[in-house]
């Protein structure tokens, strides 16, 4: 990660980049097998020419019948664009009760923002190049509360990998 002061946060600073998707036209059992596979609850629904068109999630492929994911697909999407303020991505994931919200740049999938990339990035550590504090929070602390040295002292350790493994 590239070290800058962010004032405020957005979707492109939390966002999963590497986005496991499937297609309308798959079969339920493929998108279940992806699910499984790479440990996540929910896959984007992307069609021929990369646009989302929906969402599946475990919940879809539990509670829905049909044999095709455009069968049991969420076609109501709610989606975010990279400079979507994290507030506003909080906001909208619990005020929905959705679990993860695509990223999408000129009507194109460039990653998913879930809970629990959210949940990490205010588990973050950061680390006083100075004197050695550690403040934890989403971004570096304006200044060292041991030290008082300029925020820009502030490395991120330990930064967790931005996944979409749901909580």
């Amino acid at each position: 990660m590239e070290l800058r002061i962010m004032t405020k946060l957005t979707a492109q600073d939390v966002m999963t980049r590497a986005v496991i998707t499937v297609s309308p036209d798959n079969p339920v059992e493929a998108a279940a097998e992806r699910m499984v596979r790479h440990r996540i609850t929910g896959l984007p629904v992307l069609d021929e020419s990369g646009a989302v068109v929906g969402m599946v999630s475990d919940f879809d492929v539990i509670g829905k019948q049909g044999r095709l994911v455009r069968d049991i697909m969420t076609t109501q999407v709610i989606s975010v664009s990279p400079a979507t303020d994290l507030d506003e991505i909080g906001n909208i994931l619990t005020g929905k009760h959705i679990r993860r919200l695509p990223v999408v740049q000129a009507g194109t999938l460039v990653g998913v923002v879930s809970r629990g990339d959210v949940i990490k990035r205010i588990a973050q550590r950061w680390t006083c190049a100075v004197c050695g504090a550690v403040e934890r929070g989403p971004l570096a602390p304006a200044s060292c509360p041991s030290c008082a040295a300029d925020g820009s002292q502030f490395t991120l350790v330990d930064e967790p990998p931005m996944m979409y493994r749901d909580m």
